[in-house]
């Protein structure tokens, strides 16, 4: 009886140890971009993801937030918007998925604070946040408080699919407006 319980979990470990290997082929490296954001804040980005030439697929990419509250909005263009545009964003305004804001772009994602949002997740048939390869400018806005935010791109994933070397990043364009100082004027001057 023993040697048919050894042969019986050997055969498990080795179900197992198949099993998890078919379900995740790929190592699951990932590049991170941190961005801070002060209430009312927007920071645009610049993001890339680029594989051997002639080599289709859809990047892999995560938004994070881990702060306690507020919206984190994520505006996705092909072309960098211009600096002034940042200026149109209005913390009163109800941000929808798809949704365009002016020269900014296309409204992307909305997360609501702590949130998570994988793009292409094929088991949930998730969009992707840039459909192929290349580059995108993305807005991304605190209309209602700070918002610690991370931009994550699944390099392992990417290079998996296309079976080739992938680079992937992000770049701050125009960064997010400092902060006034408490009980004074945002330009600092006095009476």
């Amino acid at each position: 009886m023993r040697p048919l319980a050894r042969l019986l979990l050997l055969a498990m470990g080795c179900a197992v140890m198949l099993a998890t290997s078919i379900a995740r082929p790929y190592p699951s490296t990932f590049i991170t971009h941190p961005v801070q954001l002060p209430g009312g804040g927007a920071e645009l980005l610049e993001i890339f993801v680029q594989g051997a030439p002639g080599k289709r697929f859809a990047s892999n990419t995560y938004v994070r937030t881990w702060s306690r509250a507020g919206r984190l909005v994520g505006i996705l263009s092909p072309t960098a918007p211009p600096a002034e545009a940042l200026s149109t964003l209005a913390p009163s305004a109800s941000y929808v998925v798809g949704e365009q804001v002016g020269a900014l772009g296309t409204v992307a994602f909305v997360l609501y604070a702590p949130q998570e949002q994988l793009f292409d997740d094929r088991e949930r048939a998730q969009p992707s946040l840039l459909p192929e390869p290349g580059t995108a400018f993305l807005t991304l806005y605190a209309p209602d408080g700070p918002v610690d935010v991370e931009l994550g791109f699944g390099v392992g994933v990417m290079q998996y699919r296309c079976d080739c070397h992938v680079e992937a990043g992000a770049r701050s364009v125009y960064p997010s407006p400092e902060s006034p100082p408490q009980g004074g004027p945002p330009d600092g001057g006095g009476d």
